[in-house]
């Protein structure tokens, strides 16, 4: 997959530990992670942290550039860090989410400039195209009229 091409706030603070951990268990996993999936991971593990303070320190990462965030059709966030840059198409009736290839925000990819941010510092993007997957459309046809 693309690098994304922001670097981490040089001044945001040091992680601590309770980051430091969070980010370490993302970086671990093969696909992203919900608050739930990682606060269980970090159960089993010798890190005890609560639900709340898993939220609190991932927005946290969040903010500091390292970690991104992506909504499933149900809601519900998942977490990934930012060197994997995925982006995915997703079904919106049965909720299967397929990674792209490639970043289409990757620098060029879409136009994004100093002139289009306008000032505006990203720490983070996602890219996803939300329609029926293959399989949805064949079983419930859509009529268009």
């Amino acid at each position: 997959m693309a690098q994304h091409s922001y670097p981490p706030d040089p001044d945001v603070m040091p992680l601590g530990p309770r980051q430091r951990a969070l980010l370490a268990v993302l970086q671990e996993a093969n696909a992203e992670l919900s608050g739930q999936e990682l606060h269980e991971r970090l159960r089993q593990g010798s890190q005890r942290h609560g639900l709340a303070t898993v939220y609190r320190n991932l927005r946290l990462l969040q903010r500091s550039g390292l970690v991104r965030c992506r909504k499933l059709p149900n809601g519900e966030s998942v977490y990934a860090p930012l060197e994997r840059d995925d982006h995915h198409l997703t079904c919106v009736s049965c909720g299967h989410s397929e990674p792209l290839p490639i970043c289409p925000v990757a620098t060029g990819g879409l136009g994004l400039s100093k002139v289009l941010l306008q000032g505006f510092k990203p720490l983070f993007h996602t890219f996803e195209i939300h329609g029926l997957c293959l399989s949805c459309q064949q079983s419930e046809p859509l009529s268009h009229g």
